[in-house]
């Protein structure tokens, strides 16, 4: 008669060879799903020869006047060209929606550049500063400390409702105020020059609120700004601008 612990030890032994074969059965099942990539989506499309085309409103009131004037308006944003410095990813662009939220005749687009310091992190900036930023991105021999500031922060991605960005001292205030917030998404249909009205695309909507005024911006990713739209709430200065014709670039 063989001992009993020669037959438990038959037994262990089956039952060890048989978890080894699920948990290897198991592995084998699901390692596929574990190495599968996904592509990233493109969420603010700065190529080269992209465009945005905008049309809407502007009302202001001229310097020494009491007179407020009003007209309808189409503004261009395009990109005229795209570079990159170590991590930094520049845009410069011609023309911008905010260039219309104190208007006066003749005013031509501004000069700016969009400059994504990590995925999905965005920062604008404007006019003389731009200028000077891009002066220093084209010197190799600057090491880039301080070139950017907190209020040039424009997006930082993904959005999510609830979400609040921006300069890091004001990011607690519990009025939201002189920070960026995610009001809101949605799902819309553009009715968009270059984008087809069948699509349905989730649109955020965006405040930036300051003591004066309100700035409102919708956005979609892999379009860029469907709409812009800034209110004074002294001196009269409101522009409403939605985008109309969207094409993008090479």
């Amino acid at each position: 008669m063989k001992p009993k612990w020669l037959f438990f030890l038959a037994i262990f032994t089956l039952f060890f060879l048989g978890v080894r074969e699920v948990i290897q059965i198991q592995k084998d099942s699901i390692s596929p799903i574990a190495v599968t990539t996904k592509t990233a989506s493109v969420d603010f499309p700065l190529v080269p020869g992209s465009y945005w085309i905008y049309e809407g409103m502007t009302q202001w009131m001229p310097t020494n006047s009491g007179q407020v004037k009003q007209t309808p308006i189409t503004w261009k944003m395009e990109v005229i060209d795209t570079f990159e410095r170590g991590p930094l990813k520049i845009a410069i662009l011609k023309g911008y929606p905010a260039d219309v939220a104190w208007y006066s005749e003749g005013k031509e687009r501004g000069d700016h550049l969009i400059i994504e310091v990590s995925p999905g992190k965005f920062y604008l900036v404007s006019d003389e500063r731009a200028r000077l930023v891009l002066q220093r991105l084209t010197d190799e021999a600057d090491v880039l400390v301080n070139l950017l500031e907190d209020l040039e922060l424009l997006l930082d991605l993904p959005l999510i409702p609830g979400k609040a960005f921006g300069p890091s001292e004001q990011i607690t205030r519990l009025d939201g105020g002189y920070r960026w917030n995610v009001e809101t998404s949605e799902q819309v249909g553009l009715e968009v020059q270059g984008i087809s009205s069948r699509e349905s695309h989730t649109q955020y909507h965006l405040t930036f609120r300051t003591a004066p005024d309100i700035m409102n911006i919708y956005f979609v990713p892999g379009i860029g700004i469907t709409r812009y739209q800034y209110q004074h709430n002294g001196a009269i200065a409101e522009t409403d601008l939605k985008l109309i014709e969207y094409y993008p670039g090479n």
